[in-house]
C-alpha cells in the first residue's frame, strides 16, 4: 500500500477546513472576532449577499454584511469577494447623513464583513403599507434625501444597485447619537429622515420592479442611470401603492401605467419626471441623480399654465441655498485669501531677491506659502475628484516638495484652497457637492479665493 505524502495530507485538510468554513452560515448566537459580536438573527439575503443583525460588545445593534453561501460555491468565489472588498472600501470612506454609516471591516475567517450601523424606524415600504400612499410633497422630501446621498455615493465611483422602498429606512427622531453625543443626522421637520441601506454585491441583480433591463443583461453596463431608475421607480411606488412594471414583462411589451393614472392627485411635473426616470433604455434616462432632481421641480413643456394653478414648488437648489449655502465659511475663505495677498504684496514690493537677503523674518512666511502651495496642488486635484488623498509616501518629501515649488509665485495664487481644505475638507466639501456639481464647487472655490488674494495684494500695496 502506497504511504501517504504527510505535506500533501496536510495541504488537503487545510483545504477542506477551509472550504468548510466558508460554507458555514452563521447562526443565532454564534460570535464573531472572539466576543466582539454576537449573531442575532438573518435580515435578509441576496443572489450574493446576506445581512446579519448583530449585537456588539457594549450591547448595541449593528448589521454585518458579507458574502452568502450560495457566492462561496461559484467558481469565480474570489473575483466575487475582490469586488465586494472594493466596495465595501469606497463605502466605508462615504460619509453622509442618508448612507448608512460603515463603522468598521473585519475579517472573519475567509470572509470579508462589512459592520454598519443599526437604522431603527421603519422602512417606507412599512410605511405605505400601514398608512397609504404618501403625499406627493412629502414623498419627494425623502427622495431628495436619498439622492443627496446617491450623488455623494456616486463620487465615490459607487453604485447602490437595489435602490427600492425596502431599502429606505425612515430615521427614527430619538436615533443614537454619535460619540460627540450629536445625532448622526439633522432632523427635519417632520422629524425623520430618509437613510438608504443594504447596498447591493456587484453583479446582482437588484430588486424586481426596480431593477431596469440591464440588470438583467449581462453585456449592457451598469452605471448611475440604473440608480436613477431605482429612485425613480421607489417614487412611483410610494404615490401610488403599487409595484411598477418589472423590466423584463416592459422588454415583452407589457406597457408601464403611467403613475398619474393611478393617482390623479400626482402633479403633472412628478408624472413625467418618473417616466423620464423609469425609461427603459439606459441612455434615454437622465445621466445623474442631479439631473433627474432637477426634473421634480421643472414643469413639462406640454403642460399649460393656469391662472388657477398651485404655485410652483421652489428648486431644491433654491431653498437650499437659503439655509444651507456656506456662506460663512465662504467668507472664512475669502479672508483668508486676503492674508495671504496682503503678506505677499509686503514681500513682492522690494523684489523677491532683496525679500530673501532679509532672511530669517521671512524664512518662517516662505515656508508657510510653500506648504500651503504644496497642499493646495492635491486640494485641486481632491475638487476635480482625481485623488482621495495623498499618499504616505508624498507627505514624507513634503518639505522637498515644498521648496522645489516655494518660488513659483503663479502658484501661489492657489494655495488659500489648502487651508479650504484642511479645515473644512469633509463637512465643507460634502455640503457644495450636495448643493453643486464638481467643477462648480472647484470654481466656487477658485474664485472666492483669487478674489481674496486680489483684495490682499490691493491692499498691501495701498498700506505698505
Amino acid at each position: 500500500m502506497a504511504s501517504l505524502n504527510p505535506p500533501l495530507l496536510a495541504l488537503k485538510f487545510q483545504k477542506l477546513y477551509l472550504g468548510w468554513l466558508k460554507a458555514m452560515t452563521w447562526t443565532v448566537g454564534q460570535k464573531l472576532q472572539g466576543s466582539n459580536y454576537t449573531i442575532e438573527k438573518v435580515l435578509g439575503e441576496g443572489k450574493f449577499g446576506i445581512t446579519y443583525l448583530a449585537r456588539n460588545e457594549n450591547n448595541r445593534r449593528v448589521v454585518i454584511k458579507t458574502l452568502s453561501d450560495r457566492a462561496q460555491q461559484r467558481p469565480d468565489f474570489d473575483k466575487l469577494h475582490q469586488d465586494f472588498l472594493n466596495d465595501a472600501l469606497r463605502l466605508a470612506r462615504c460619509t453622509h447623513p442618508h448612507i448608512v454609516r460603515v463603522e468598521e471591516l473585519i475579517q472573519e475567517g475567509a470572509l470579508c464583513c462589512m459592520v454598519m450601523e443599526y437604522i431603527e424606524g421603519e422602512n417606507l415600504a412599512s410605511r405605505v403599507e400601514i398608512q397609504g400612499i404618501l403625499q406627493e410633497d412629502e414623498a419627494v422630501q425623502y427622495i431628495e434625501q436619498i439622492g443627496a446621498g446617491l450623488i455623494a455615493v456616486h463620487d465615490r465611483g459607487l453604485l447602490h444597485r437595489d435602490v427600492n422602498p425596502q431599502k429606505i429606512m425612515l430615521r427614527s427622531p430619538l436615533a443614537p447619537l454619535n460619540k460627540g453625543g450629536s445625532p448622526l443626522a439633522p432632523l427635519n421637520k417632520g422629524g425623520e429622515e430618509a437613510v438608504l441601506i443594504d447596498f447591493s454585491i456587484a453583479r446582482e441583480v437588484g430588486s424586481d420592479c426596480f431593477a431596469p433591463i440591464e440588470q438583467y443583461e449581462t453585456e449592457t453596463k451598469l452605471g448611475v442611470y440604473t440608480d436613477v431608475y431605482g429612485l425613480a421607480a421607489t417614487l412611483y411606488a410610494i404615490l401610488t401603492g403599487e409595484l411598477p412594471v418589472a423590466a423584463p414583462a416592459r422588454a415583452a411589451n407589457t406597457p408601464l401605467v403611467a403613475p398619474k393614472q393611478l393617482n390623479p392627485d400626482i402633479s403633472e411635473r412628478i408624472n413625467q419626471a418618473i417616466l423620464q426616470g423609469m425609461a427603459f433604455q439606459p441612455h434615454e434616462r437622465p445621466q445623474s441623480i442631479q439631473e433627474w432632481l432637477q426634473l421634480l421641480y421643472k414643469d413639462p413643456v406640454t403642460s399649460s399654465q393656469s391662472s388657477t394653478s398651485a404655485p410652483r414648488k421652489k428648486s431644491p437648489i433654491k431653498t437650499v441655498l437659503s439655509q444651507d449655502f456656506p456662506v460663512f465659511l465662504l467668507a472664512g475663505v475669502l479672508l483668508s485669501g486676503g492674508w495671504i495677498g496682503f503678506a505677499l504684496a509686503q514681500i513682492m514690493a522690494p523684489g523677491w531677491i532683496w525679500s530673501l537677503v532679509l532672511g530669517g523674518a521671512l524664512i518662517p512666511q516662505i515656508a508657510g506659502y510653500a506648504i500651503a502651495i504644496f497642499a493646495s496642488f492635491a486640494a485641486a486635484l481632491m475638487a476635480l475628484n482625481l485623488i482621495v488623498e495623498p499618499s504616505s509616501k508624498t507627505l514624507s518629501n513634503l518639505p522637498l516638495l515644498a521648496t522645489a515649488i516655494s518660488f513659483s509665485e503663479m502658484a501661489v495664487w492657489y494655495s488659500v484652497l489648502a487651508i479650504t481644505f484642511c479645515a473644512f475638507s469633509t463637512s465643507f466639501m460634502q455640503q457644495l457637492k450636495t448643493l453643486f456639481t464638481k467643477i462648480q464647487a472647484f470654481l466656487i472655490l477658485a474664485v472666492t479665493s483669487w478674489l481674496g488674494i486680489g483684495l490682499g495684494r490691493l491692499l498691501g500695496f495701498m498700506f505698505q
